[in-house]
């Protein structure tokens, strides 16, 4: 963070958040909140709400959501230091001079240099697409149906031969150490330069900020000084750019108003998705999909449809992205398309309305999963089919939902024209046989997994009862521990209100949320204190708490316990530890702290 708490602090309260809204939609009071229409998404009727207490905005269309900083960094797309400078010339906040040490400064000014270089390329990549010698890479957009609006939405561009990016770069006034740095050119044997990209239509990769950061090119030909050349080739990490953290097109994903997301596997599928209206598509950077991709994509999506190609290797690449997608906690559903090889050729085929029919029927990973098996089984052998029917016993076994459960060993079921009831008691055998023997004790652990129904709602509930009641709170504080919701921005926010508590504080909501530098965190904070609870009465706020504090109780042990249970090396098991953990796990259910 470049600035003090305390400055920021004072640059929020300075902004009150109606003035500030106001200049972007009319507002107009309705009780002590003030409504209007959603600067965020289009609507006819205002569901756009805004709190002068709190100093905090919720839109009930889109589910926008912040204090004063989350607007201006949503609406104008600056991140969080250009928004304080921003909301502190507004108010005429002089602010305290920008500390660095020399090697921060350093390290800020190379990427600042970078972000122009990349800047500059992409316009000079742009042009040239325009130019007479653009000609090749203008008859294949042309070709694959690519309209002019969108290639300009997307900045795409043509790369010229030898070193003309070079060249172009040193006129601009760029060393050849940052030129180098930016990996867009590279250095010959013999010490002289040449581009990394040649003869290829061009992807400029943009990250959620609208900056460039690097860049995707399309081979037009198959040689480059007669060489064998890639189809794809991406530009190398740099400063400012890891393919393994970034995902094409991710700067107009998140902003569809959707929390399900389209991952296709390259340029040209996102892009025909989106000239086709489907806003929502993202795809890997000529990689393999990995934990990095899953983690950027949960700051805005809940769900991810699967969409690679309908060949061996697109299969592959589904059933790699499921485990990867699960574990982040993002249900994954998976899309194949019928007569073409990839999306692009699927809607320049059939059309968008075909698509989206064909996109709605999108079925559970499981269910792929589990007909992905069945291709490796011949179910007219009877050894094969219960061989069949145990593997997916153990992929129905990784649910936690009973519903999900009965839904696919009833699918399973009529696969395999085996009983529901021989079916169950596999997945129940599956259960039951995670056991760990250790020191000549058996320590059942059963595959605890941390479910996400219910236990998200008892950690914001608990966060905002904590915050909306000093006392309440510090009975709280207690018995619970911050790291006992897991996920990392609640336990964050719960340290924060613990210590305003032990300073003898009051929390205020909005200054909470200017904690966070994110959209995303913000809008998850604030979205916390948009909270409403009406308890009938004393006793209705004791039973929900209980129940809330036991269930982010439970849930904290069986993910301790799971990552006891996944560890490699057996012999690494502590007794005591597993014992500590079950004990602790059966006291939970006697605890009741009294709040009056």
């Amino acid at each position: 963070m470049f600035y003090p708490q305390n400055v920021i602090d004072d640059v929020r309260m300075g902004n009150d958040i109606i003035d500030v809204i106001n200049k972007y939609t009319t507002l107009k009071q309705r009780g002590s909140n003030y409504f209007g229409l959603c600067p965020f998404h289009k609507e006819k009727s205002p569901s756009f709400s805004v709190s002068p207490d709190k100093q905090l905005y919720y839109c009930f269309g889109c589910g926008a959501s912040g204090n004063v900083i989350s607007f201006i960094m949503q609406k104008e797309n600056y991140d969080f230091v250009e928004t304080v400078k921003f909301l502190a010339q507004r108010i005429n906040y002089t602010l305290p001079q920008e500390q660095y040490s020399n090697e921060a400064k350093e390290k800020n000014e190379i990427k600042n240099q970078l972000y122009e270089i990349h800047k500059k390329a992409a316009r000079h990549f742009y042009d040239n697409l325009n130019s007479k010698l653009g000609e090749t890479a203008v008859k294949y957009l042309d070709k694959r149906n690519i309209i002019i609006n969108i290639r300009r939405k997307y900045g795409l561009g043509y790369s010229f031969f030898k070193n003309d990016l070079y060249k172009f770069l040193k006129d601009n006034g760029y060393n050849d150490d940052i030129i180098l740095e930016s990996g867009l050119v590279l250095r010959d044997k013999n010490g002289g330069f040449y581009d990394r990209f040649i003869n290829r239509l061009m992807f400029p990769i943009i990250d959620v900020q609208g900056r460039i950061i690097g860049f995707g090119g399309r081979s037009l030909d198959t040689s480059e000084s007669g060489r064998k050349t890639p189809k794809y080739l991406n530009s190398p990490d740099t400063p400012i750019f890891n393919k393994s953290h970034n995902l094409y097109s991710i700067n107009f994903a998140r902003n569809s108003k959707t929390r399900e997301f389209i991952l296709v596997e390259g340029y040209m599928d996102v892009i025909s998705l989106y000239q086709a209206g489907f806003h929502n598509a993202v795809a890997a950077l000529g990689t393999a999909f990995n934990e990095n991709h899953a983690n950027a994509l949960k700051r805005y999506a809940d769900k991810v449809i699967l969409l690679f190609d309908s060949d061996d290797a697109g299969e592959k690449a589904v059933l790699r992205a499921i485990p990867v997608l699960v574990a982040s906690g993002i249900y994954p559903k998976v899309m194949q398309v019928t007569n073409a090889k990839d999306p692009d050729e699927f809607i320049n085929k059939y059309g968008a309305k075909e698509f989206a029919s064909l996109l709605s029927g999108s079925k559970s990973y499981i269910s792929f999963q589990i007909k992905a098996k069945l291709k490796e089984y011949d179910l007219n052998d009877i050894s094969q089919r219960i061989d069949f029917t145990k593997q997916a016993a153990k992929i129905i076994s990784t649910l936690t939902s009973p519903i999900e459960r009965e839904a696919f060993i009833k699918e399973t079921a009529e696969i395999t024209s085996l009983s529901f009831e021989s079916i169950n008691k596999e997945i129940k055998s599956i259960d039951n046989a995670a056991e760990i023997n250790l020191n000549s004790k058996k320590y059942n652990i059963k595959k605890y997994k941390q479910s996400s129904v219910g236990v998200d709602d008892a950690r914001r509930s608990i966060i905002n009862i904590c915050a909306s009641d000093r006392l309440i709170g510090k009975k709280i504080m207690k018995i619970l521990k911050p790291k006992e919701l897991i996920e990392d921005i609640y336990v964050k926010a719960l340290e924060m209100i613990f210590e305003i508590y032990q300073k003898e504080e009051v929390v205020y909501p909005a200054e909470l949320v200017s904690c966070f530098q994110s959209i995303e965190e913000q809008r998850k904070i604030s979205d916390i204190f948009m909270l409403n609870y009406n308890f009938e009465n004393d006793e209705a706020v004791q039973n929900a708490v209980n129940d809330q504090l036991r269930l982010i109780k439970r849930t904290y042990i069986d993910n301790e316990i799971l990552k006891i249970s996944q560890k490699p090396d057996k012999s690494d098991f502590d007794a005591s530890e597993i014992n500590r953990l079950y004990n602790e796990r059966r006291n939970i259910y006697s605890l009741n702290i009294m709040l009056s």
